[in-house]
């Protein structure tokens, strides 16, 4: 093992400057991912160590930022740990660049040449100091290390660019506001010529190098076991890479996963492989997950073309279940409630659901799925582990038996009976707004005994408190906290009413609620004062719809 390994000691601008070939991240590596906190702890501690030693007091200091793992690799250099932080100091340098420009463009012109990239006259062709991965390199190239930039500007498409571009923006807005304080000229020149001295002359790095890529990413795993913090996304994408059988399939893996990725705006990426495992194994755990996915591919010899596909198709189901994207009116009824009420843990059954051609069934189920998640959790307030338990079994039994009945009885056999159920109604508290507005909505379509969709959208409907959240203290109820959010004390009211009569004291309210287009709040007239006793007779009466509104099976 130690022959396969030597380290040293490199600054920041001898890795960027004389590695040779420079430097690239692999494709299969992580892309960039610090966000602002992170980058501006990097930069407030080089400005401290910069501070200790004023001038030429820091000709022999060294701020140490830690390891890195590079591998020579067949006339290539990769970059297997430590991206995160060359990528940031190159994002640095390229302000520093254009700070420099104000006052000596030549001053610019080598930080660009020696630091960033240069030009081979011979060939006419760009040599990057740093290489991203394939998501991030066109944009890196074209945000950080162009120069001069080329218009116009490029358009962030994953969270990695978005993070790209605040790391430069927070530097810029940084140097702006010093380059400000100092008058700009000469003095300003002089501080950005120190921060770049600081940067590549002091902040140094041990480099790790090998010549075994496969050892080499073994240590990528181990380092991720002992903190440093790769995600299982991360790890798996290294896997399959690795694992790929040609250079072609290589490439097709990258762009199935780059599609894997742009569901990070809607959904954790996270999230989606550990509900999709789910949905074909059963539990596991999120700190398991990595090594579960791994013995799995390595036991049974999966090809990773092959399981990135199934990854790919399953990423888009994925995408349209969590944004209820689904033209069927009743699935995509069932689909808005779990994505209303919060229900991530029946993603997984719903993973199942859509992997049989039953249409029918499909909808028994989801509506199943729903009135499960209501009667135990949002009214029963009941453990939500034992949710989880039987949410994930029922995934695997439904993905492997197709048996839609089935699964729809095991979720019966486990909610709260229908008396169980309107007794807990009578006196249950929804403190989620959105829950609570789920509730009331379908309150209100069992009062009409129609399906119109009046109360859909939550731009334009409220959850209104009768006795208000925050009463006169003249007025406040006894054991006020346990009013608030009863289930009676709440109603729906269109946006213009409920900005209207914000913080009025009901009955001065009625008049607007004579004005509303909805039941459930039109039924509030009859109450000619409103206290506690009044909220336990209207959620009695809301209680008789709720066993027939959310029935299992």
């Amino acid at each position: 093992m130690a022959d396969k390994y030597t380290s040293d000691r490199n600054t920041v601008g001898t890795l960027l400057a004389l590695t040779s070939p420079s430097i690239q991240v692999p494709e299969w590596q992580r892309s960039y991912s610090w966000d602002n906190p992170r980058v501006e702890i990097f930069w407030k501690d080089l400005l401290n160590f910069s501070n200790r030693y004023p001038d030429k007091n820091i000709a022999d200091q060294e701020y140490f930022l830690g390891a890195l793992v590079v591998v020579d690799a067949g006339g290539k250099q990769l970059l297997l740990d430590g991206q995160q932080r060359l990528a940031t100091a190159t994002i640095l340098l390229s302000v520093i660049r254009d700070f420099l420009k104000e006052y000596k463009a030549d001053a610019a012109g080598r930080i660009q040449q020696r630091y960033i990239a240069d030009i081979d006259d011979a060939t006419n062709t760009t040599n990057h100091k740093l290489t991203m991965n394939r998501y991030d390199k066109e944009f890196f190239q074209r945000e950080i290390q162009e120069f001069p930039a080329v218009e116009p500007a490029p358009v962030p498409k994953l969270a990695s660019h978005h993070e790209i571009r605040a790391a430069r923006d927070f530097f810029k807005k940084t140097f702006e506001t010093e380059y400000t304080e100092l008058g700009r000229g000469e003095p300003s020149y002089r501080w950005a010529l120190r921060i770049q001295d600081v940067l590549t002359n002091h902040v140094s790095l041990v480099a790790v190098r090998s010549t075994d890529e496969d050892n080499a990413s073994s240590v990528f795993e181990t380092l991720n076991d002992r903190g440093i913090g790769l995600s299982t996304p991360d790890l798996l994408r290294t896997l399959l890479l690795r694992r790929a059988n040609t250079d072609a399939e290589r490439d097709e893996i990258i762009n199935l996963w780059e599609t894997i990725l742009a569901i990070e705006d809607e959904a954790s990426v996270q999230s989606f492989l550990r509900h999709y495992w789910l949905s074909q194994y059963g539990d596991i755990k999120t700190h398991a997950l990595y090594r579960e996915i791994k013995q799995h591919i390595e036991t049974k010899n999966v090809e990773s073309l092959s399981f990135s596909r199934e990854l790919g198709k399953a990423a888009a189901l994925y995408h349209d279940i969590v944004t209820a994207t689904e033209a069927e009116p009743d699935l995509r009824r069932p689909l808005s409630a779990i994505q209303m009420l919060g229900a991530a843990s029946l993603l997984p059954a719903i993973l199942s659901a859509y992997s049989i051609e039953d249409i029918e069934g499909r909808k028994r189920f989801l509506n199943a799925l729903v009135a499960t998640f209501v009667r135990h959790s949002v009214i029963g307030s009941l453990e939500m582990s034992k949710l989880e338990n039987i949410a994930f079994e029922v995934a695997r039994q439904l993905r492997a038996d197709k048996a839609f009945e089935a699964s729809i009885s095991k979720l019966a056999a486990f909610v709260p009976t229908d008396d169980q159920f309107t007794a807990r109604f009578k006196t249950a508290r929804v403190g989620r707004r959105n829950s609570a507005r789920y509730v009331l909505r379908e309150i209100e379509h069992a009062i009409r005994k129609t399906k119109e969709l009046a109360v859909e959208e939550t731009d334009r409907v409220h959850v209104e408190h009768i006795y208000p959240q925050t009463p006169p203290a003249t007025d406040k109820w006894k054991d006020h906290d346990l009013w608030i959010d009863r289930l009676g004390n709440l109603t729906l009211l269109a946006k213009r009413l409920n900005e209207k009569i914000k913080n009025e004291k009901f009955p001065v309210k009625k008049p607007e609620y004579e004005k509303s287009d909805l039941e459930l709040t039109k039924q509030l007239l009859k109450y000619a004062d409103w206290n506690t006793s009044d909220v336990n007779e209207r959620q009695e009466w809301m209680a008789g719809f709720a066993k027939d509104i959310w029935k299992v099976a």
